[in-house]
């Protein structure tokens, strides 16, 4: 039990430690790096070298649904009732079973277009304009690889070796930007002779972080607020640069309660237990909540996924509402709370469990159109019906494979 309680804290500690109100799930899996996460959050953990894992869960009147994922073998989801949340210590163990590809399943890497970073591996990527841009890197060389839409190579851009980048970045006017550990580099993927242009990374982020698309008119933007919890978007009117409120997704409910969570643990935190800065980031991850809201600009209008109220709204650019229907997909278990556009077709879509659907903004409905092993942790965009992953693997020998991959939808 020590060992699997040294996963998630660097002293050694017994169950009594925890509060009354924490759960620890713990078990075997009998595989190495699987992906144990709260369904539709980003809060989990991952299996270690003998298959063993432990994940501290929050009391809670709710039916948690705990997701496991391995590359090559199947998802699976175990329901945790209000009932056993209520124990001190809960042993879910299982072997993984291993996923038997049919020939159509677009994850079989060899059915699909894709390119393999070999030693210098693919850190990130991003579509512009129909251009594959990938990040390539091995800690001591650094370039960009340009590829057309069927991941086939057609120019280099080698990076200076100060530049120390991380990842990749699309702006709101959908320029490639260029993340260092502290400037962002604006990259002219046309010009060689003068390739980027540096801007100071927290400069960067105050201006330009929020911002989300840019009209003829407005620039519009995107908030977080109460660490999180709550969004609001505005946009700014370019003339008069005067600032106009449109939408909010009001998340401060569960704000009280995870302020209340932490003044709970902080007046009972075990005397010989973990620090208080632990505990802290254990809450701030075990109350995680992506606000699911999403707008974006289609073919002149404005499209607001509105999942707290179950609406899909369409405005003008005047703020008349043109249109309105309910959402289909956000009451089902196994969604995952995020929207992606294919900005050259001019449509929406989201991940059902395993399945990628297209959604139809006037019925709310979706349709099923790609199934995919892809889960919350994998970069993907989507450009002309063409959906690209980035993948990363271990191999047998321990090296890690990346690659690009694209799949038809």
């Amino acid at each position: 039990m020590k060992k699997l309680i040294l996963l998630l804290f660097s002293g050694i500690m017994s169950i009594a430690s925890f509060a009354q109100t924490k759960t620890m799930v713990y078990g075997n899996l009998g595989v190495e790096n699987v992906n144990i996460s709260v369904l539709n959050t980003q809060y989990g953990t991952v299996s270690n070298a003998q298959g063993q894992y432990a994940l501290v869960l929050s009391d809670n009147n709710k039916r948690i649904n705990l997701h496991y994922s391995c590359i090559g073998y199947q998802d699976t989801v175990v329901g945790i009732t209000p009932k056993q949340l209520e124990k001190d210590s809960l042993n879910i163990s299982f072997r993984m079973r291993k996923q038997a590809y049919a020939l159509k399943e677009v994850s079989i890497l060899a059915d699909c277009p894709h390119f393999e970073g070999d030693r210098n591996i693919i850190m990130d990527f991003e579509v512009y304009d129909g251009i594959v841009c990938m990040l390539q890197g091995n800690g001591n060389k650094y370039r960009l690889l340009l590829a057309d839409v069927d991941l086939k190579v057609f120019d280099t851009l080698p990076l200076s070796k100060h530049l120390k980048p991380t990842r990749l970045l699309k702006d709101c006017m959908g320029n490639c930007q260029l993340m260092g550990s502290d400037s962002v580099y604006q990259i002219d993927l046309q010009n060689k002779t003068k390739p980027y242009l540096a801007t100071e990374r927290n400069h960067y982020n105050a201006v330009m972080g929020d911002c989300l698309f840019l009209t003829d008119h407005h620039l519009y933007l995107r908030s977080t607020v109460m660490d999180g919890f709550s969004t609001m978007f505005y946009r700014i009117d370019m003339a008069t640069k005067q600032k106009q409120p449109l939408f909010v997704d009001d998340g401060s409910d569960e704000f009280k309660e995870f302020i209340d969570e932490m003044k709970f643990d902080a007046a009972n935190r075990p005397e010989h237990g973990p620090s208080h800065e632990d505990w802290e980031r254990f809450t701030r991850l075990a109350w995680f909540r992506d606000s699911s809201a999403h707008l974006a600009l289609m073919r002149k209008k404005l499209v607001y996924f509105d999942h707290e109220n179950n609406q899909i709204r369409q405005y003008d650019q005047n703020l008349n509402e043109l249109k309105s229907c309910p959402i289909d997909y956000s009451q089902k278990s196994d969604w995952k709370p995020q929207i992606l556009q294919d900005p050259a077709k001019n449509k929406f879509y989201t991940f059902i469990g395993h399945w990628l659907h297209e959604i139809d903004i006037n019925t709310g409905e979706t349709l099923p159109k790609a199934k995919l092993n892809v889960d919350i942790y994998s970069k993907v965009a989507l450009w002309n019906r063409h959906l690209y992953i980035l993948r990363r693997q271990h191999t047998s020998a321990g090296k890690l494979r990346s690659y690009v991959e694209r799949v038809d939808v």
